[in-house]
């Protein structure tokens, strides 16, 4: 599941030839992604902390030397545009942004697992209803197309006499 973007179209594709054995096995994939998407959602809340310490690890350090910083006066404002300019608030936000963007992959596949369940429940009530049966033709409609069928035969063999 490393490279979700990948894996995604194909766990959510339906084979309509094989409906029971697309229903039997939703479940324990919606189980798999839901499971995923939780750790994920973990993911991001670490890295929200982890920018958290950095930021007041960076704030503490700046008041106590603001020199080192370029600083002449410690203001609120300054402050805060100093943190946004370090190298370790940068790599922390970097790493929260990817932290999201993978659990917002993650949960866009339950959502389309969801989706899958609604399309799977409509194919099998189609199905019930003979939706997918193949027309049956009477007698009488046989004989009408294999006499269609000669007549088209017979003009195509005139044509390529002329």
């Amino acid at each position: 599941m490393e490279n979700i973007q990948k894996e995604s179209p194909a766990i959510v594709q339906i084979d309509e030839m094989h409906l029971d054995k697309e229903c039997i096995r939703l479940p324990s994939q919606f189980l798999q992604f839901a499971h995923f998407a939780a750790d994920k959602r973990r993911d991001v809340d670490e890295c929200k902390a982890q920018l958290d310490v950095v930021e007041a690890d960076l704030g503490r350090r700046i008041r106590d030397m603001p020199n080192k910083f370029g600083l002449e006066k410690v203001t609120e404002a300054a402050l805060v545009g100093t943190i946004l300019l370090q190298k370790e608030y940068k790599e922390a936000l970097g790493n929260l942004n990817k932290a999201r963007y993978q659990s917002d992959l993650v949960q866009a596949v339950v959502s389309a697992l969801e989706h899958k369940k609604r399309t799977l429940t409509l194919l099998v009530e189609l199905h019930g209803m003979g939706y997918f049966s193949s027309v049956k033709v009477s007698e009488k409609g046989k004989e009408a197309i294999d006499e269609m069928n000669k007549r088209r035969a017979r003009k195509l063999r005139d044509e390529d006499r002329d």
